[in-house]
């Protein structure tokens, strides 16, 4: 056999490899994240958007500013809207027990027919972030709670005073309607999550847990209905928070000689701290793709062909996807435990040269790395015994300066399934899907006392109402009242009343309740495919090049929730 054969053989089989390759590729992506089940149409109750915008306005004009510093708070303003509550609410302040936690915090109980069962949770946050009133950027000011264009105006309509009201407006109707829940309800309104809930949420999760409640299940703010998040995918997505990335903040310090600026010593403590911080720019945390794996598991039959063909086939465009998605700051927090400096000191004068120099760098614990990885990767990337790295407070590394990545929900628990399927209700043509919160809410602190921690705020966001929070012109449209109050009235309706059988890991067959069992198995529902159309090998080869746009960038540096 002469080598002109042996070419024609090789080029034939490659020919073949390739035809296989290309076929299981395309096979793989069919057969990759079915659509999900339509649901049949629901009808609800009518909420008055306009009127809950209202009773949201006046909550709004409460300056609940929390701070680090507990003597900068003004108590009067948090005593201020308890009172509030108790006039728009007579019926909670009636029939729910409430107390006070720590003097600002609220813990309602709504006690339920059937006390064996385990009781369910909802949360939210009574204080909010300073906002610069002087700032004309505000088209109405922050705190005035204003009625215009369809909206309400002012810090915390969208984090997240409109979540306490909206839970607060849907027990209020519940109790007109004569409801009574079976399980008991709790309700908690911490007064210090902007600054991590060490006197509000920590202090009402260790009473709960003192009292031995254990909870079925617990929904907090975290993600909504985004419109707009991913770039090619015009469906509504709601997001449904089942963990959160870990928080650690270290403190590097350099001490050299000082002196003169005339005649500097080399080097400076200026300059090796800044070569410390270069380095960890320079060498970020691995990138990781299960999180995001995960989400597009949900709700990849939207994608793009060819960002779903990538996903379903990350053996083969891993690499090319965590470059892509490294490009853009909201995924790239998505799949690497993030780095970001975010304090430096050092020096008093133009002309002396410091001898202390220091930083405070932030990092944002991606599920699977913990404190002990992530410090032992900064010491190896720093490589410098001149550079000190301590926790930022105190001195070690969990507590005040850091926390590791919360639990994970089960995402098959007949709570998740239920709350998964209401969305989509409420939000008609609506996708679910679970994800991971990149920011720090309160529900990581209730993990002693429920399996099931849920982040959902009930509410529709396009890229600009993400970017209010916590910036200017923070608003909440009177139909997002209305849709959130929907929102809120079913889910207490619905999981206050699930049976006992589902409980401790008992499975929907276990349940009596026939409606019941079909409305989660229906949940777990996906329909036939759609058909899909197959790429020439010319376009599914093309993919792998540098200029394709297999996965387009956003562009967007803000996140489906800010960080505390």
């Amino acid at each position: 056999m002469n080598l002109i054969t042996l070419l024609i053989s090789a080029a034939i089989g490659l020919v073949v490899v390739l035809f296989f390759l290309v076929g299981f590729v395309i096979l793989k992506t069919a057969l990759y994240s079915p659509p999900q089940k339509k649901v049949k149409p629901r009808d609800f109750p009518y909420f008055d958007g306009k009127s809950i915008a209202e009773r949201l306005g006046l909550a709004v004009q409460y300056r609940t500013i929390s701070y680090d510093d507990p003597k900068k708070i003004d108590e009067n303003a948090f005593y201020g809207l308890h009172r509030l509550f108790k006039t728009l609410y007579p019926l909670v302040h009636t029939h729910l027990k409430l107390e006070t936690v720590n003097n600002l915090s609220l813990l309602y109980t709504w006690k339920g027919s059937k006390p064996d069962l385990q009781p369910i949770m909802l949360i939210s946050h009574l204080d909010v972030v300073p906002a610069d009133e002087d700032d004309p950027a505000w088209e109405h000011p922050p705190f005035s709670g204003e009625l215009a264009d369809g909206y309400v105006w002012g810090r915390g309509t969208l984090d997240i005073k409109s979540g306490v009201i909206g839970i607060l407006e849907a027990v209020e109707y519940l109790l007109k309607q004569g409801f009574e829940p079976e399980r008991t309800v709790y309700l908690g309104f911490g007064h210090d999550e902007e600054v991590s809930g060490k006197n509000g949420a920590v202090a009402i999760a260790a009473l709960l847990e003192e009292r031995g409640v254990t909870l079925g299940c617990l929904l907090d703010e975290g993600g909504s209905v985004y419109e707009g998040l991913l770039p090619g995918v015009d469906a509504l997505l709601a997001m449904i928070g089942i963990s959160e990335k870990g928080y650690l903040s270290l403190r590097l310090s350099v001490t050299q000689d000082g002196g003169h600026s005339s005649m500097p010593a080399t080097p400076t403590a200026i300059g090796i701290l800044s070569q410390a911080i270069a380095r960890l720019e320079a060498q970020p945390m691995p990138a990781r793709l299960e999180v995001v794996e995960f989400l597009m598991s949900y709700i990849g039959s939207v994608l793009p062909f060819f960002q779903r063909m990538a996903f379903a086939n990350t053996w083969l465009f891993g690499g090319r996807l965590k470059k892509e998605l490294s490009r853009s700051n909201l995924m790239n927090a998505s799949i690497r435990t993030t780095t970001a400096p975010t304090i430096i000191h050092a020096g008093v004068k133009d002309n002396v040269l410091p001898s202390k120099a220091e930083a405070v760098v932030n990092f944002r614990l991606l599920p699977g790395d913990d404190l002990a990885s992530v410090y032992k990767m900064v010491l190896e990337r720093i490589n410098d015994k001149r550079v000190s790295v301590l926790p930022y407070a105190g001195e070690v590394l969990a507590g005040s300066s850091g926390w590791d990545p919360s639990p994970v929900a089960d995402v098959e628990s007949p709570y998740f399934l239920r709350l998964s399927r209401l969305a989509r209700e409420v939000f008609p043509g609506a996708l679910t899907a679970p994800f991971l919160v990149i920011g720090g809410t309160d529900s990581r602190h209730y993990a002693s006392v429920t399996d099931n921690a849920f982040r959902f705020s009930p509410v529709v966001l396009d890229r600009a109402s993400v970017q209010s929070v916590h910036a200017v012109n923070e608003r909440l449209s009177f139909e997002n009242c209305a849709k959130m109050v929907c929102f809120y009235t079913a889910y207490i309706q619905e999981m206050a009343t699930l049976p006992g059988e589902l409980d401790a890991g008992g499975s929907v067959a276990d349940a009596d309740d026939e409606d019941v069992q079909e409305l989660i198995v229906d949940s777990m529902a996906w329909e036939d495919d759609e058909d899909i159309p197959i790429p020439t090998l010319e376009e599914t080869m093309a993919f792998g090049e540098e200029d394709e746009a297999d996965i387009e960038d956003n562009g967007d540096d803000s996140s489906a929730e800010e960080p505390a």
